[in-house]
């Protein structure tokens, strides 16, 4: 028998830690819930087991919520002592819960354990699998409490200054910050910030708190550097924290003759681990908020770092929520998109069909809501509480925008690729993903101009690099077509700049798409490395080079509104193990999967690359390349010829 953990019906429990994270957003000492509708978990759940015994025996059951229990005909408080004869028995056991919790329950007896075995459903006809985490196998438990580690740290300095005293972590992270020998009769004002302009900038400090009448404290978890208390006899103030983190194995790891390059690796990956929590964040200290397009990108970054698939199907289903749908994910168009097109991918990596399974229905419904706010031609557009984003730049937004027509299609495509998984038809989703792309040829293609405008119903023809970068990385593109991009786009410098990590990640894949490591390693030198160079511990939400001092804090009109901590910034680490030791599927879940390795500029680099179970080791040194493998269905291309990798098998070329 399985050993006991508690179950819920399987989406319940990321649906209320999706609740209580999307409420702890702080702005200048006020609360600020997310401006998204939320879905709840049901209310009401059956949990149903047939078991057999050959003797008397009984169980108890724990739950969060009450109910009761129907066996052998008999109904029973779900508190009191189940007792039942030899033979075979069915359980069902009906709980009800109010707002603040979910129904989950917990029996561990030598007769019945609650398990994965276990089926519930919503009082409906239709039979849910029940979900469970390895995280909760005791009957003390509490599924309503996400489970985090901890670790203390310690400001590395203090100093005092006009009316308080700032204290220095020496880098960015998230903690709760612990406060002892304050004077309780004093009221003293707590600034947290990323930067020590921010902290002790106080009228403009995003995130603070007033604290008074206790001489210890452990406050929640904030994301901060810089701690300012501003207050009488702060020289008495003992300071730490409590480091709160989600103990995530790095799997993979990248050096190469370039120094700066790996310290880059390290950050961006030092930025991710604070950004994986009970779901992929946008950033930790402004938002901490699921964002799906945040969350796209933080699921190929994951699957080069930890490889972890429980974190991604966990935001999945946060961001998925429930139907009906009467708006886009986050409000945003395109990160409705990305969950669909993300969904797929998750598949194509894992091979994980139950949970395709799972969210279908809430896939498909997601869907058909999409194409009913399409227009008469079936392209994406703008209708009331839309958000069109894309990215912060200057786009021709004035019609319908030519890079979510490009998504559009990509999502048709991953819905077919999901139906056929799954054994349905997903030929209806191909033939009007083939129309689709024909109106787009049409309407936004310039030959003359070797790429795509962002919109054709105002004249202005403006050509940007988002609409042809998804051209690109989608492959909606011939290579022929995508080279001729690259040379008039992304190579153009006169087409406006890129501004994020978001979306210099997508810009560099599609060098990457297009064979053009140098430009790739490049990058991450010259605009990564900027942050790095400008003291950044971990990788900013925005970075304009052109920017001077504590300019680059600003954003959304607010003084230090941009995050110094955005899960967006993570790229590098895909990029690196992707397209430099060239590690990719060539089949779901990487029943086969090619190592093609590109040096670039690097003359000696290796690393590792996790696999769904195993990993690929990669060197290149004095001119000779090595790789190993602990995983089957590998192939080696390298110089122009393929060669076979054997398990656990080390190969020299």
């Amino acid at each position: 028998m399985n050993k006991a953990k508690w179950i819920w019906l399987m989406g319940d429990y990321e649906l209320y830690h999706s609740i209580k994270l999307h409420s702890r957003r702080e702005e200048f000492g006020a609360e600020y819930p997310c401006f998204w509708s939320l879905s709840v978990p049901y209310p009401v759940v059956t949990f149903s087991k047939t078991f057999s015994s050959d003797k008397e025996g009984f169980f108890n059951i724990k739950s969060y919520g009450t109910g009761y229990i129907e066996i052998d005909g008999k109904r029973l408080s779900i508190n009191d002592k189940v007792e039942f004869g030899a033979g075979t028995h069915t359980a069902n056991i009906r709980v009800i819960c109010d707002a603040y919790s979910f129904p989950c329950i917990y029996i561990n007896s030598e007769f019945l354990c609650t398990d994965e075995t276990w089926i519930c459903n919503h009082n409906t006809t239709e039979q849910f699998p029940v979900g469970a985490y390895p995280e909760y196998p005791n009957e003390d438990d509490d599924p309503r409490e996400f489970k985090f580690s901890y670790k203390k740290i310690m400001p590395v300095s203090d100093r005092e200054i006009s009316g308080g005293r700032v204290f220095d972590f020496g880098k960015e992270t998230f903690a709760l910050l612990c406060i002892s020998g304050a004077d309780k009769t004093r009221e003293y004002e707590v600034f947290f910030g990323e930067s020590e302009e921010e902290a002790t900038d106080t009228q403009y400090t995003l995130v603070r708190k007033k604290i008074s009448g206790n001489s210890k404290y452990r406050m929640r978890g904030r994301a901060f550097r810089y701690v300012y208390i501003k207050g009488e006899n702060t020289d008495s103030l003992k300071v730490s924290a409590d480091y709160e983190y989600l103990p995530l194995t790095d799997r993979a790891s990248f050096f190469c003759d370039n120094e700066k390059i790996h310290n880059i690796w390290q950050i961006c990956a030092y930025t991710f681990h604070l950004n994986s929590r009970e779901f992929f964040l946008d950033g930790i200290k402004r938002d901490r908020w699921v964002w799906s397009g945040d969350a796209y990108q933080s699921y190929m970054a994951n699957n080069y770092l930890y490889f972890d698939p429980e974190i991604t199907k966990r935001t999945i289903i946060a961001l998925l929520g429930k139907p009906p749908y009467e708006q886009h994910i986050n409000t945003i168009n395109d990160y409705s998109m990305y969950l669909i097109i993300g969904t797929y991918e998750y598949y194509a990596s894992t091979g994980d069909i139950d949970f395709i399974r799972f969210v279908w229905k809430r896939i498909r419904a997601l869907y058909d809501f999409i194409s009913s706010r399409a227009d008469e031609n079936d392209y994406i557009c703008q209708r009331e509480g839309d958000w069109i984003f894309i990215d912060w730049s200057d786009m021709d937004k004035s019609g319908n925008l030519c890079a979510e027509q490009i998504l559009y299609w990509k999502t048709k495509l991953s819905m077919s690729q999901l139906a056929y998984a799954l054994g349905e038809d997903g030929k209806p989703y191909e033939t009007s993903a083939a129309s689709l792309k024909r109106r787009i040829m049409k309407d936004y293609w310039r030959k003359d101009k070797g790429a795509f405008i962002d919109c054709y119903s105002s004249g202005l023809e403006k050509v940007t690099r988002h609409a042809n970068i998804f051209a690109i990385i989608y492959d909606f593109v011939s290579k022929k077509n995508a080279k001729g991009i690259v040379k008039n786009v992304l190579d153009n410098e006169s087409i406006t700049h890129i501004t994020t990590p978001y979306f210099e990640f997508f810009e560099l894949m599609a060098y990457g798409k297009t064979g053009d490591l140098t430009h790739i390693q490049d990058k991450i030198e010259s605009y990564w490395g900027g942050i790095v160079d400008l003291g950044g511990t971990s990788i900013w939400e925005q970075y304009i080079p052109q920017r001077q001092g504590a300019e680059h804090y600003e954003m959304y009109g607010m003084k230090y509104g941009c995050s110094l901590c955005h899960a967006w910034g993570s790229g590098p680490i895909y990029l690196l193990g992707r397209y430099c030791l060239g590690v990719y599927p060539t089949s779901i879940g990487y029943k086969t999967f090619t190592v093609e390795p590109k040096p670039g500029k690097y003359k000696e680099f290796s690393g590792v690359v996790p696999l769904p179970c195993g990993e690929v080791s990669v060197k290149l040194k004095n001119g000779k390349l090595t790789v190993k493998t602990d995983s089957d269905g590998g192939t080696l291309r390298w110089k122009g010829k393929e060669y076979p990798l054997q398990k656990d098998t080390e190969l020299t070329v």
